[in-house]
């Protein structure tokens, strides 16, 4: 049964499948868990300014990581011929 299966299931190439890990790829723990802390703090009001800096650099490093996320969603849509919305 399992090699039917995989006859019948659509293969990605290897450039698909590349992209599909970058695009499901998250936020490594520590750093997620370190920015909700901080988040969470800012709403609280409680941040100090060194945890503001903090917050800053890490602000850059999710933002960098989305970003290779949406690039990496674009190239797929572009290699599957599709829109990006799609």
């Amino acid at each position: 049964m399992s090699l039917q299966a995989q006859r019948k299931a659509p293969s990605l190439s290897s450039d698909q499948a590349r992209l599909l890990i970058t695009i499901n790829q998250g936020l490594p723990p520590d750093l997620q868990n370190r920015y909700d802390e901080l988040i969470e703090k800012r709403r609280m009001e409680m941040l100090t300014p060194e945890q503001y800096r903090e917050l800053l650099g890490l602000s850059d490093q999710v933002e960098t990581i989305e970003a290779k996320r949406v690039e990496a969603m674009a190239e797929l849509a572009r290699l599957r011929q599709i829109s990006l919305s799609t």
